[in-house]
This record gives C-alpha cells, structure tokens and sequence, in this order.
C-alpha cells in the first residue's frame, strides 16, 4: 500500500472521480476539491504529499491556486493539468519552483498520470527525510549550545554559594555574590524556557533558523505556559 495522500482539483466532477478511483485503487488516500479556494480551505486544514490540479477554474484558478500552495508549504509537489493554451504559464510556474510537473489534457491514458504522482510523492518523502535529518543535527547542535549557556551560569552560582560560605564578608561582596547568583538563575530559567519553545516544534514543520536561535535572548513569558 502506498499511503501517500492527494488532493485532486477540478472544476468538472466527472475528471474528479476518473482521477481520484484510480489514484484509489493504487493505494493513494484522495481528497477532491471544485477549485482553488475549496483546495486552499482543505490543505489549510490537512496538507496533502501530492496536489493535482486544473488551471481553468472558477473563483480560484491554478495559477493563484499554486502560489497559495507554495507559501503553505514551498516543498509541495503540485502536478497541473492544463491545455496547450496555458502552457506557457505552467513551465514559467515551474521554472520558479512553484509547480513540479505538468500533464496535457487531455490525458492519453491514466498511467502517465500514475507515473507523475508516484515520482511526485517519492520526491516529498526525500524532501522530508532530508528536513527532518536536517531537525535531528540542528536540535543536537542546539543541545550542545544550551548545555554551555546552563553549564557558565551554574559555575558561577558555586562560586558565589561558596564566596558566601566564607566568615569575614563585607556586605558590599555579598551582596554582589547574591545579585550574581540571580543573575545566573534568570539566564538558566531564559534557556530552559527557550528550549521548552524548541520542543513544540514538529517534524513535518520546516525550521530552516533553528541553528540560529539565541538562546541569550529567550524572553521570560509566564503568560505563555
């Protein structure tokens, strides 16, 4: 079983249900949409591995349909079915990634189509194997980042417990020693906080600054647990 899910959409239901039995009976969970906005309103919930879509669609037609996928997810591969008279403006769509293959109509026979959607899928797994690979390394870097900011700070706490263990201390040096033991708490707790946030993230969602998170710069937010 392949598992993959895809939306198809089009403006002529009798196309839908051709398309989506097919891609049905090789294993595929298919989602139907009538145009581009009933497309766009199903991905916002639930994004598909693979979209095939028409270009000549009411309300919402491919092209805008495209470019509402991209900024949904730029890694979404979108098959269009298109004549020979909108072309042009699929390969220029390709040509700036936001389509990732097309397919004349009318279509010769459905395993071009099937071939298409089986390329297009196996791309979106690389895709993801490659962005959650890319996670793993960022997090363990991430780790080895906060582990160092937690590792300074408590160094510093020791030193001050210990500073204030000893007899003889002016006022001035302890309470330097507890203004310091403070400080080194607040930048723990920020860390700790930050990496909380690091946390939620999920492997489908794409990260590309979590090397370049500053931890130094977590701000504290009760509100926000």
């Amino acid at each position: 079983m392949v598992n993959g899910r895809v939306l198809i959409v089009d403006d002529e239901p009798e196309i839908r249900r051709l398309l989506s039995r097919h891609l049905q009976r090789l294993g595929y969970t298919v989602r139907e949409a009538g145009d581009g906005e009933e497309a766009a309103a199903v991905a916002t919930v639930d994004i598909p591995d693979v979209v095939i879509t028409d270009m000549s669609m009411p309300r919402m037609g491919g092209l805008e349909l495209l470019e509402t996928l991209r900024n949904m997810d730029p890694g979404l591969p979108v098959i269009v079915l298109t004549g020979h008279g909108s072309l042009e403006n699929v390969i220029a769509a390709m040509r700036r990634g936001a389509a990732f293959d097309y397919l004349l109509k009318p279509l010769p026979d459905l395993t071009v189509l099937e071939v298409a959607v089986a390329r297009a899928f196996e791309v979106r797994k690389l895709r993801a194997q490659a962005r959650e690979a890319f996670q793993v390394a960022a997090i363990r870097e991430l780790a080895v980042t906060a582990s160092d900011r937690i590792l300074n700070p408590l160094s510093i706490i020791s030193l001050s417990v210990e500073r204030l263990s000893h007899e003889g201390m002016t006022a001035e040096a302890k309470a330097k020693a507890v203004a310091n033991i403070e400080t080194a708490v607040e930048t723990i707790t920020k860390v700790v906080r930050k990496m909380r946030e690091v946390a939620r993230y999920m492997p489908r969602e794409v990260v590309p600054g979590l090397r370049e998170i500053d931890l130094d710069r977590a701000v504290v937010d009760d509100k926000r647990e």
